[in-house]
């Protein structure tokens, strides 16, 4: 079978062509780029990339509805909000290795809030600064006691609280679905999610971006927040509506916000967050950096490579 390897995100790479490369009934094209991806496709059997952004998962998505005989489409990322906005014809099966960095973006999102919450871009700015500064410590927190709320519990969100529960707080989930789980002290569907920012002292955000979860946190549910809790977003950049998020960091409503995801990406030079008080912005690497996760993403493409094979 041919399979064609778009590599338009480098996490996993060398994994993946390796668990390719040795199968003898695989003939692997690894494409740099879209053009590539379009001239390898009039032969292949299945296609395993990253999401791309609209504009090129628009182009791929016309290719690929055109008469072929790709059968498979795998999706190295567990949001693929850019071909699902630019709508991936119903003959492919679709796969997707959905929660491989699920543990190291959790990881990273417990950085993020334990980071500003203590307050440590202050103090890297006073070692910068060569100076012996506690100003700070007044308005540093800790998880002892506090309630977090993870809004979107899937994968990421349970890799969330299983590695916040040490630190004691109280957990509340919030979710499209009912969760039941033994990490959580209270759950709450979706449409009560201004009720628990009422009461959070920090808010992790791990729920996917779809049409009705873009700006989810806006004007209204930033002045829903408790004052001064602390917000972390690890899910997507469109969650946020981000002159909202100046505005309630810059009236001290927010009290300090933890990002690795921006909209857009990368976020412009000048863009006022950039600029915004009280803010640690890490630029979309929290799945990096586990070889765990490079494991289950490569492990995930042979775990589907037989969907290439099947009849459409």
């Amino acid at each position: 079978m041919n399979i064609v390897y778009w590599t338009n995100a480098a996490l996993g790479k060398a994994a993946i062509i390796a668990r390719l490369e040795v199968r003898a009934d695989v003939a692997l094209t690894v494409a740099a780029t879209l053009d590539e991806v379009l001239a390898a496709l009039p032969t292949a059997d299945g296609l395993v990339l990253y999401d791309a952004p609209v504009a090129q998962a628009r182009t791929l998505v016309a290719a690929l509805a055109a008469p072929s005989r790709v059968r498979w489409l795998h999706v190295l990322t567990a949001g693929r909000e850019g071909l699902d906005a630019a709508g991936i014809p119903e003959h492919l099966a679709v796969t997707s290795a959905a929660g491989a960095t699920a543990p190291a973006v959790a990881e990273h999102a417990l950085a993020l809030l334990l980071a500003i919450g203590r307050r440590l871009p202050e103090s890297v700015a006073t070692n910068s600064a060569a100076k012996w500064d506690r100003s700070m410590a007044p308005r540093a927190s800790s998880l002892e006691g506090a309630t977090l709320a993870i809004v979107g519990y899937g994968r990421i969100g349970k890799e969330i609280a299983q590695r916040a529960k040490p630190f004691g707080p109280r957990i509340v989930a919030v979710s499209r679905t009912p969760v039941s789980d033994a990490l959580i002290d209270e759950f709450h569907p979706l449409g009560e999610l201004h009720q628990v920012l009422g009461t959070a002292d920090a808010v992790a955000i791990a729920i996917a971006l779809t049409p009705q979860t873009r700006h989810l946190f806006d004007a209204r549910a930033f002045a829903a927040c408790k004052r001064g809790s602390l917000l972390v977003n690890i899910a997507r950049g469109g969650v946020i509506d981000q002159a909202a998020l100046c505005e309630a960091l810059a009236s001290g409503q927010l009290g300090a916000a933890g990002l690795d995801v921006t909209d857009p990406e990368p976020l412009p030079d000048g863009d006022p967050l950039w600029h915004a008080p009280n803010i640690l912005i890490s630029p979309h690497y929290a799945g990096a950096g586990s070889p765990k996760s490079i494991e289950r993403i490569a492990a995930s493409v042979i775990d589907n490579l037989e969907l290439a094979r099947t009849p459409a």
